[in-house]
């Protein structure tokens, strides 16, 4: 009796071990699979990530380039405005540019660089206004055209400018008086 309980505990072992390995495989099977899973949907979201930063490359590409284009058409516009004001200051008015308000003040030089002028402007109670320039401004003195650093602090001028689509103030021309502050030796004609 001793052995066929000693048998039956070796076969009940047997199928313990069997049924463990069993289990085992079962679970590196699932592990496998669930790796395989995690595997694919790296693999897809990474895709995924690919796609959408082509888009938004591409995206930015064409806003880069219609900002460029819009640019080039209100350099256009702005370049047609300024000659269209040009004809319609030697014309006497009859030239197209009646819709492009065109401001002027006088006043006197506080500073004056290659890209901006600052004046105190003694109309608008000694209001400092800072304007920008470009390669078009005209800057005559004597009637004759000079460099926007000629200009002293001190010097009066007349002031020609309009307001950019950013509410900045673009230098047209300037024209220094016949007789100014930093001057006061010259006559006027």
């Amino acid at each position: 009796m001793r052995k066929l309980m000693m048998a039956a505990v070796a076969v009940a072992g047997l199928g313990l071990t069997v049924g463990c390995q069993d289990r085992n495989k079962e679970i590196q099977n699932q592990r496998e699979d669930v790796a395989e899973v995690q595997r694919e949907a790296a693999e897809k979201t990474a895709q995924a990530d690919r796609e959408a930063l082509d888009t938004r490359q591409e995206a930015q590409k064409e806003v880069v380039e219609e900002r460029r284009e819009l640019a080039e058409v209100q350099a256009d516009k702005a370049d047609a405005e300024h000659k269209a004001m040009g004809d319609d200051e030697a014309t006497g008015g009859s030239g197209m540019a009646a819709n492009v308000q065109k401001e002027e003040v006088k006043g006197t030089i506080q500073s004056a660089s290659a890209s901006s002028v600052t004046l105190r402007v003694p109309d608008k109670n000694n209001q400092m206004m800072r304007f920008q320039a470009n390669p078009r401004t005209q800057v005559m003195k004597d009637d004759k055209p000079v460099a926007l650093t000629d200009l002293k602090p001190g010097d009066e001028v007349r002031a020609s400018y309009d307001m950019d689509q950013n509410g900045k103030m673009v230098l047209r021309s300037i024209e220094l008086k016949k007789e100014s502050a930093q001057h006061p030796g010259q006559q006027k004609k």
